[in-house]
């Protein structure tokens, strides 16, 4: 059975993470704060998404810049949130071949669990031929091993394939940090410490963060973007689920996330001069 307990390769030592994000954690009362009921306006289901690779090592120096432009999420007194995901494909990974061939519309499909609200949903996202993102979720119980009847009903109002054939194939558990602009419509959410795991192998790569702009249309003035530019990263195509596959699954095809894999590689190397931490080569 797949679940989230596999044993982790860890590729940084816990020390430095901790320090690193202890780091983190004072720079988060820097930020006003914003409830759950305040974003909804910003819950931008149907957006366009820039996203980021980033050591982690930067974000201390990179969240202070921001706290006079945005403010910050904070649920149940919590400002970094956690999440575990549980990444849904058919058998002969469909949706991961169709992102990996660059083919459009694709989908995601997924169960969530956001642990601060004790909150889970069923998700389907669907990059659109126009690289529109479009989300939409149903509230379930719990994250589950297979799906009911009510959710596959949910599902086929959004996708067209054979929903019968779904089963789990990847977990994700990961922190966050939300912050929404003060005077757009945009939101910034930065994933930490990503655990990625399938029923024989896992991976953490808790040295890198994912750093992703939501924008109901693109806007190249916005200041995290500026931010980004000026520490001199450039934006990145990146899936989560894409990465773990890829990772964990040594004979896949992945030809077209060569480059993300290179800037895995290299960024890992050049921080912690580690050869042996990837599971499968670039």
């Amino acid at each position: 059975m797949l679940t989230a307990q596999n044993k982790v390769n860890n590729i940084l030592l816990p020390s430095i993470f901790n320090r690193t994000m202890e780091a983190i954690e004072q720079t988060t009362p820097l930020y006003p704060s914003v409830s759950l009921d305040d974003i909804q306006e910003y819950s931008l289901q149907d957006r366009v998404d820039t996203k980021y690779l980033i050591r982690l090592a930067d974000l201390p120096s990179l969240l202070p810049a921001l706290t006079s432009n945005c403010a910050i999420l904070e649920v149940e007194s919590q400002r970094i949130s956690e999440y575990h995901t549980l990444y849904f494909d058919t058998p002969a990974l469909t949706f991961y071949h169709d992102h990996h061939n660059g083919k459009r519309p694709r989908y995601k499909i997924r169960m969530r669990e956001y642990c601060s609200t004790n909150q889970a949903f069923l998700e389907i996202k669907k990059k659109e031929n126009d690289l529109r993102t479009i989300k939409n979720r149903e509230p379930i119980a719990a994250i589950r091993q297979s799906l009911t009847p009510a959710m596959r009903d949910f599902l086929i109002r959004f996708y067209s394939g054979e929903v019968e054939t779904l089963k789990p194939i990847l977990w994700n558990t990961f922190k966050r940090i939300t912050l929404v602009n003060n005077s757009s419509f945009e939101r910034v959410t930065i994933d930490l410490g990503l655990n990625f795991y399938n029923s024989t192998n896992s991976l953490q790569l808790s040295h890198l963060a994912v750093v992703e702009l939501k924008q109901d249309d693109f806007f190249r003035e916005s200041i995290i973007l500026q931010l980004l530019k000026e520490k001199g990263y450039q934006p990145i195509s990146l899936s989560k689920y894409c990465t773990g596959v890829a990772f964990l699954n040594p004979d896949i095809k992945r030809n077209r996330f060569k480059q993300n894999f290179l800037q895995f590689k290299a960024t890992t190397k050049r921080i912690y001069k580690n050869d042996h931490i990837f599971p499968v080569p670039a």
